[in-house]
């Protein structure tokens, strides 16, 4: 017996829900629908329906990915792997242009610095946490500067020089003011006396610097913020009017769905 979890056929996805029954189908079965019929007997008929919003509604991408099911071209996990990469949300309006703007930052700052500059997205990214760190736990220089240098092994950059090390500590010196950054808008979200409110500022601005960029779940802002879930979608909505952050991507529901909601810490 195969035992197979099939992740879209319950989900609201039928153009995914297809192409997952496919992928089964004539990676598991050689192509034979009674065998899939006899092992997933739920869906002997929903499988059906899914066929019309596939060849009404399919992308490219799904089309491509249907033609390698059928010539059996993939195995399962590949289908998967290149399901999510269907699934990832594509960069429009803001987070286009948010985009955009931090690539000509990116190249504009190895122009800068030269062989200074870091390329290496990983490190930086665990440079953003050290930094969260550091103010966290009151570092002193010499043990945010040993941390640092763990810091750099751990993402295999033995051949580091002494002039990125430096650009490094500089960056995470930069992100440590940035998450104690207070100015008038600050000010005017504690002055709402909204106590829901004054919390899911302050757990955003905990986790992420002034200007940093981050995805927001509702679920995950549920649990952070400790409110009911319908309150979360107002309480963004105020902070945005406020000023505090910019809705960058709005989120898309649904159980399948991997787009959340993107905002920028503004102050």
């Amino acid at each position: 017996m195969i035992d197979i979890q099939p992740k879209f056929f319950d989900s609201d996805n039928k153009i995914m829900a297809f192409l997952e029954w496919e992928a089964i189908r004539v990676s598991k079965f050689e192509g034979k629908l009674n065998l899939m019929v006899e092992a997933f007997p739920k869906y002997e008929q929903k499988h059906y329906y899914w066929r019309d919003p596939f060849h009404q509604k399919k992308t490219e991408e799904q089309a491509n990915l249907y033609l390698s099911i059928v010539r059996n071209k993939i195995s399962l996990d590949e289908f998967y792997n290149q399901a999510n990469r269907v699934l990832k949300p594509k960069s429009r309006g803001k987070h286009l242009k948010d985009k955009k703007k931090r690539t000509a930052r990116k190249a504009y700052q190895q122009e800068r610095l030269g062989d200074a500059f870091i390329d290496n997205p990983q490190l930086i990214a665990s440079a953003y946490k050290l930094a969260f760190t550091a103010v966290e736990e009151a570092l002193s220089s010499e043990t945010l500067m040993e941390r640092i240098t763990q810091l750099v092994f751990e993402h295999g950059s033995h051949n580091i020089t002494k002039e990125q090390i430096d650009t490094l500590y500089t960056f995470i010196h930069s992100q440590m003011n940035k998450h104690n950054a207070l100015d008038r808008v600050e000010a005017a979200i504690i002055d709402t006396d909204d106590k829901n409110l004054v919390f899911m500022w302050s757990k955003i601005k905990r986790r992420y610097p002034k200007d940093s960029t981050f995805a927001w779940p509702t679920e995950e802002a549920r649990k952070v913020a400790k409110c009911s879930k319908s309150d979360v979608a107002p309480i963004m909505k105020r902070l945005e009017k406020l000023r505090a952050i910019t809705l960058i991507q709005a989120g898309k529901r649904g159980r399948s769905s991997s787009r959340a909601a993107i905002y920028r810490r503004e102050i």
